[in-house]
């Protein structure tokens, strides 16, 4: 996000624990001098392989209440505009991480706030952990093994968006002052056993489904954005990540040299 509103030609203030512990947001006090408007992206968060384990929800809990009972008090005190980006696992969820988005979306309409629900962000490489998101594991799975193991049958349905698309939207909501909830999406659905059967044709994989039948999200689609839909196609958006992952690998082997 940072990067595309510098290519917009804004300045950016950063604050992200990946930055050092004085960036911690569950705990610090945040400056908002000279700040006109706040993107509040920060949250525990992860692929569905962290989301779901019950061994993880009380420190999801933890983690993201801890970040709303410092942050949204300070939002409310400064007045300053403010973007929440939720989830569509916001609506309906019995999951900490979908409990605290929806918390995180009645707080930011009592505080007179901007609501987006990202509904599966695809598009940067991640390093592979316990965290990673379906579409990077795939990629990475695929080209360093030569297979996609899949924790399901991949017959389970998913809407995808990039994350160049993920973020106009974000800017544009803020901009025009939407209120209400807007969800970021391609309103296209794709099971994730297309998904990998996609990354697999570019990458030359083998396609290993797993047993578990997986599940839909039911979450209804709640507002579009006026003048925005996506550009980036999964097919192209996809390809981006095989080629850069190659690109990486490449550099990788090039340093163990």
């Amino acid at each position: 996000m940072s990067q595309y509103l510098r290519s917009m030609g804004e300045e950016v203030v950063e604050c992200d624990l990946r930055l050092g512990g004085k960036y911690d947001l569950r705990g610090i006090k945040v400056n908002f001098d000279g700040i006109n408007r706040v993107y509040f992206l920060a949250w525990d968060v992860g692929g569905a392989k962290y989301l779901y384990r019950k061994e993880y929800q009380l420190k999801q809990l933890d983690w993201n209440l801890r970040l709303l009972t410092n942050v949204m008090p300070q939002l409310q005190m400064s007045k300053t505009p403010f973007l929440f980006a939720s989830s569509q696992l916001a609506e309906g969820s019995s999951t900490a991480y979908g409990v605290t988005k929806r918390l995180g979306e009645v707080w930011t309409n009592l505080l007179g706030g901007h609501q987006v629900r990202l509904w599966n962000v695809y598009g940067p490489l991640e390093e592979p952990s316990q965290r990673t998101h379906v579409v990077s594991d795939f990629v990475c799975q695929a080209l360093t093994t030569g297979e996609i193991r899949m924790l399901t049958t991949g017959d389970e349905q998913r809407q995808f968006i990039h994350v160049q698309d993920a973020c106009k939207g974000l800017h544009q909501v803020i901009c025009m002052g939407l209120q209400g909830i807007h969800d970021l999406t391609s309103f296209e659905w794709m099971s994730i056993r297309r998904l990998a059967d996609i990354i697999a044709d570019y990458t030359g994989a083998k396609v290993i489904p797993g047993e578990r039948i997986g599940s839909t999200s039911s979450t209804r689609i709640t507002g579009r954005i006026p003048n925005w839909s996506p550009s980036v196609r999964i097919e192209d958006g996809l390809a981006t990540m095989v080629d850069e992952m190659r690109h990486c690998l490449q550099q990788k082997e090039g340093d163990n040299e």
